[in-house]
């Protein structure tokens, strides 16, 4: 019998259709092939595969979501069915694009949680994800390697966050969050979160302590003047060091402390004390480069100004971290200069 004039492939039957369908599926994942041959498969595929049954798309799904040049018209189509077959598309195709993944992300929380296994995710994908502030979904792209989260998520991350300390810390271990995003997330996060953003980024330390934090400042006048006298008297003799810093730290000797570092940094008390009260972090390491301390030394002075409540418990991992930061960043001459304009405003000169 001739064939039907006008007849086209929309006149298959779902099983006749889906035959095809699986044939030019395989077709076009057994080897790559030119894009002029897939452009004019595309079309051929999307038909078919509409007219399939839902088996041979989830079939098709299946295939498809592994092959780099499968027709971009058809792995839509199957990306958009329900999630029993467009999971594997959402999960691996290469083929979709952002708008597509932004679209997948607005579906349902489902289509979310498979987006999370994809590689990599751009930060418009993540926002869109973000956005609908679920915990499990935030937690899961906290800690995904390949997703790129941008300043522009930080309060839809902060708004769950601020119950969730599991979220902080993955957050706070990333490594890669922009000055905003880590703004965000110290005003939510509890305390041992600030110190862990404050060893992961030392150049925004004063950012994660605000200046009225920060124990052991109001110093009795009298006292203070007695610490100024004896630092200078020593200075005078010569005999300052690093040593009486650290001893007076350790001892819970703040008046001490303070004059001593004042003395060997060339800066006001005063200043000093509005440095510290700045970023306890920085403000001390910059301090102890200045006056030529080891690391080791440094991360001492920090833990005996944490332990007298003048700064928060850090790990020591992550102390040893900023240590190591700070004193590749600055030389002793600079650290003096940084610690300067960190404590700008303290005294009257």
């Amino acid at each position: 019998m001739a064939p039907t004039p006008g007849r086209t492939l929309t006149a298959h039957s779902p099983e006749a259709a889906g035959r095809k369908a699986v044939q030019l599926t395989q077709l076009c994942t057994i080897r790559p092939l030119p894009p002029s041959v897939i452009c004019e498969l595309d079309p051929v595929l999307t038909e078919l595969l509409q007219r399939a049954e839902a088996g041979v798309r989830a079939q098709a799904a299946a295939r498809l979501a592994r092959c780099d040049w499968a027709p971009r018209e058809a792995v839509r189509l199957l990306a958009f069915e329900p999630l029993d077959i467009a999971r594997p598309v959402i999960e691996r195709s290469m083929v979709l694009d952002e708008t597509d993944l932004i679209a997948l992300a607005d579906l349902s929380h489902a289509h979310r949680m498979a987006l999370i296994a994809r590689i990599h995710l751009s930060a418009p994908v993540t926002l869109a994800m973000a956005r609908h502030r679920e915990r499990d979904c935030l937690m899961a792209l906290a800690n995904h390697e390949g997703a790129l989260i941008s300043e522009a998520s930080a309060g839809d991350f902060a708004a769950i966050a601020r119950a969730h300390e599991s979220l902080q810390e993955a957050l706070a271990g990333r490594g890669d969050l922009s000055e905003g995003f880590v703004r965000a997330l110290h005003a939510v996060a509890a305390s041992h979160v600030r110190a862990r953003l404050a060893g992961q980024y030392p150049d925004l330390a004063d950012l994660a302590f605000p200046a009225d934090k920060g124990a052991g400042f109001e110093i009795d006048p009298d006292v203070d003047r007695h610490a100024e006298t004896v630092a200078s008297q020593l200075q005078s003799d010569r005999a300052l060091s690093t040593s009486d810093v650290l001893r007076a730290a350790r001892n819970g000797r703040a008046e001490i402390a303070d004059h001593a570092i004042a003395r060997l940094t060339g800066i006001e008390a005063a200043d000093w004390r509005q440095a510290l009260r700045r970023s306890p972090l920085r403000a001390c390491l910059l301090a102890a480069r200045a006056m030529a301390m080891a690391p080791g030394q440094a991360a001492d002075l920090y833990s005996a100004m944490a332990a007298s409540g003048r700064a928060h418990a850090m790990e020591p991992d992550s102390l040893t971290r900023a240590c190591a930061d700070i004193y590749a960043a600055f030389s002793r001459d600079d650290a003096r200069r940084a610690l300067h304009r960190m404590g700008a405003g303290g005294s009257i000169h």
